[in-house]
């Protein structure tokens, strides 16, 4: 299996450390894109991870996203080691890839979105939100989105 099986707030995921590879069978996964994977694997505000819901599979391809400065190279190496705590993931929320069109310049856009269904975090969820600093406008016209985006990314832009 992939990643590092890891618990936080007593709930399982899989969890990626910069450059760390997908492998083996990906045909459990889904939201999964080698390409947009590759553009993830070093970002400095994500690190990538797999979960699940009720059943074992498929597992669900998520990004956890900090805003507030947390050095993940630091929480890759706790997880690696095995001294990370709940404390460590205080500042990450639940995103997934999606796609969508502004509704003012029709721009079409790749996100990441924080995924609100998952347990993860579920109980503080709402503080999360409040304090993380989440994408509000168009990157292409500045026309306000209501969606919780942490991220933009396109082709044609560094995520």
């Amino acid at each position: 299996m992939v990643g590092h099986l890891i618990e936080i707030e007593g709930k399982p995921i899989r969890y990626l450390a910069a450059d760390e590879q997908l492998a083996g069978d990906r045909g459990n996964m889904q939201n999964f894109d080698v390409f947009e994977d590759r553009k993830l694997q070093q970002h400095p505000r994500i690190r990538r991870v797999l979960t699940a819901l009720i059943r074992p599979l498929p597992l669900f391809y998520r990004v956890l996203h900090w805003s507030d400065g947390t050095d993940l190279h630091e929480l890759d190496r706790k997880v690696l080691r095995g001294e990370f705590n709940d404390d460590d993931f205080a500042g990450a929320l639940v995103a997934e890839p999606g796609t969508i069109n502004c509704l003012n310049c029709a721009t079409q856009l790749r996100i990441l979105v924080v995924d609100g269904g998952q347990a993860l975090f579920a109980k503080t969820l709402g503080e999360r939100l409040r304090a993380h600093d989440l994408k509000q406008r168009c990157p292409s016209c500045r026309a306000h989105i209501t969606l919780q985006i942490v991220e933009f990314f396109n082709e044609d832009r560094d995520l």
